[in-house]
């Protein structure tokens, strides 16, 4: 695993020169800095790299965002936002949704999940293990609304109907035992 230092340091390369988002880019399209830069990224492939390169860790491809988040093989849940780590996935999403996560039923076809939609958990973003003057984690992600990777204030987050809501930080599992 790389140093404290070193991770800011990878988290930078993402940002400078920043990638471009791309919704249709998850996972399973981009497994490579090349294929990021070629063709951009989204908040899931995004944190699909960053799980790579800060941790060596090569996740499946099929973990978009409703099995990432859903996941327990690789992720476990972090206490609070004070005990964040360089690395956490920082999950958002409606405020008020039809239906809460766990009552969530995925339907599959050919592996390729059909009611991705109605999940109410929109986005993942990656704690980069800084802090602004406030104190306010700083997250990397990548979004539409800002069309690339970029990092945030964890406070800005709230401004956006589609990441009104915080529900979850979660922890690769194999480093929350270090």
């Amino acid at each position: 695993m790389s140093s404290v230092l070193d991770q800011h340091d990878v988290l930078g390369q993402y940002t400078d020169p920043p990638f471009p988002y791309d919704f249709t880019q998850g996972p399973d399209v981009v497994r490579s800095h090349e294929d990021a830069r070629r063709g951009g990224v989204n908040c899931i492939s995004l944190a699909h790299l960053a799980m790579s390169d800060l941790f060596d860790i090569k996740l499946p491809p099929g973990l978009h965002r409703a099995e990432m988040y859903v996941d327990t093989m690789y992720f476990e849940d972090v206490a609070d936002s004070d005990a964040m780590r360089c690395g956490d996935i920082v999950w958002f999403g409606i405020a008020s949704p039809a239906i809460e996560p766990e009552d969530f039923i995925p339907e599959y076809e050919n592996g390729v999940l059909l009611n991705w939609a109605a999940f109410p958990v929109k986005h993942a973003t990656v704690f980069t293990g800084n802090r602004d003057h406030n104190g306010d984690p700083l997250l990397l992600h990548a979004t539409r609304f800002a069309g690339m990777s970029t990092i945030w204030p964890m406070s800005k987050f709230p401004e956006y109907d589609t990441y009104r809501r915080r529900y979850a930080t979660r922890r690769l599992i194999q480093l929350a035992r270090v």
